[in-house]
């Protein structure tokens, strides 16, 4: 059983899947800071990748990042894209109908949430 599971986080991580891989890990008893990492990845990825700004304050809030790490998480998401050279992509935003660099759609929906939300 253990070995499907295993096998299951691994599929998981190949697919890019870390909420399931986090999950996952959480229920094969993995060290916290693994968990902790593949949690980190799945809050990145909708942060980064989808843009989904309920999908991220929804994974902040169950996995209970504070205000601190949160800030300390952003800033390190901000400085790997500048180094990059990506942090001037655009994409568009359907709720401001604009088009945002990461750092504007943080600004407008993460660090305003940051600051009456309990994380």
């Amino acid at each position: 059983m253990e070995e499907k599971n295993f096998k299951e986080l691994e599929e998981a991580k190949e697919k890019r899947n870390f909420v399931r891989a986090a999950k996952i890990a959480e229920d094969l008893g993995m060290s916290p800071e693994e968990v902790k990492k593949l949690q980190l990845q799945a809050i990145k990825q909708f942060i980064v990748e989808y843009r989904n700004p309920q999908g991220a304050i929804t994974l902040l809030k169950e996995y209970q990042l504070n205000r601190e790490e949160l800030n300390h998480f952003l800033q390190e998401i901000l400085r790997e894209l500048k180094e990059r050279g990506d942090n001037e992509r655009r994409q568009f935003d359907i709720q401001t109908m604009d088009y945002l660099t990461l750092e504007k759609w943080i600004d407008q929906y993460l660090k305003k949430v940051n600051n009456f939300i309990k994380l």
